[in-house]
């Protein structure tokens, strides 16, 4: 009897044993742990087109006198620039060339007739912005340069002068940028640009600052 019941219970284990190793040994569950995304839709290089107006002053210093003259006139240009953005913020540098006609003129029965202005400017500046999604907000500021241009023709209609002078100052400002699709956005922007005193072969030192209010377009690599 106990034969046949040692018997029993080892056929039962033989069969029992291919069914048991049969069953895999299942491996515990790797959790997934999502991906997020750190990149700005604002990282990268752009370039662009913009328009705007400026208004201003020039100051006519001719040693014995200084007069004030408003000018003001249409700008238009172009912009490169990069950004990096970390932390929800911005940064990058932007650089922009513009041809100009913010001008004035003036009249003196003694010296005669003037006309001066900005012919052209150009900036190299930093940007600093908010990251708010679709949206950034900036500060900017940098090193300015511009053309400025003076004529003087004489009570007679002879003129006394004619030339350009390359002068170098600063700027600073702030805008706002708008994204509308991938690679396209808009922006307004405001900039104070101070170029200050180059001197004229006529005597006259023109100094020269102005405000501008541009709107542009900028495409994104």
């Amino acid at each position: 009897m106990k034969t046949l019941l040692t018997v029993s219970a080892m056929t039962a284990l033989i069969v029992a044993t291919p069914a048991l190793s049969a069953d895999p040994i299942r491996p515990m569950p790797i959790p997934v742990v999502p991906v997020v995304d750190s990149s700005s839709i604002w990282d990268g290089f752009y370039a662009g087109l913009n328009v705007g107006y400026g208004w201003g002053t020039w100051s006519a210093d001719t040693g014995a006198v200084v007069d004030t003259y408003d000018i003001e006139g249409w700008l238009g240009g172009a912009q490169v620039g990069y950004n990096f953005a970390n932390g929800g913020m911005v940064f990058g540098v932007e650089a922009d060339i513009q041809a100009a006609d913010i001008s004035g003129t003036f009249s003196n029965a003694n010296i005669g007739d003037a006309e001066f202005g900005i012919q052209s400017f150009g900036t190299v500046r930093a940007r600093i912005g908010a990251d708010a999604g679709s949206f950034m907000p900036y500060i900017t500021g940098g090193l300015a340069y511009g053309s400025l241009h003076f004529k003087l023709t004489d009570p007679a209609g002879a003129v006394v002068n004619d030339e350009s002078q390359w002068a170098w100052g600063w700027t600073v400002g702030a805008g706002i940028e708008a994204m509308l699709a991938d690679n396209i956005s808009v922006k307004g922007e405001y900039l104070y640009i101070d170029l200050g005193t180059p001197t004229f072969a006529a005597g006259f030192d023109g100094s020269a600052n102005a405000h501008t209010a541009r709107l542009g377009v900028n495409f994104h690599f």
